[in-house]
């Protein structure tokens, strides 16, 4: 899985979920570059990732995220 940049705006005030992970407390945080539209579903990807890994999981709450090209 890679990182992908984020650019926030602010304008728009809906929310965005990014499951972030990382190996030890020193790495930084990472994202497969998924979105989610709400918290339901990015808490059912987070649960389903922390039966499957050892890595550290946390969710990231954004307003609107556009990838940056």
């Amino acid at each position: 899985m890679t990182s992908k940049a984020w650019r926030i705006n602010e304008s728009n005030r809906k929310q965005v979920y990014i499951v972030g992970f990382r190996k030890t407390d020193n790495d930084e945080w990472e994202t497969s570059g998924a979105t989610y539209g709400n918290q339901i579903d990015a808490q059912a990807v987070m649960n389903k990732l922390s039966k499957k890994t050892k890595q550290q999981l946390k969710l990231f709450k954004f307003g609107r995220a556009i990838p940056v090209k």
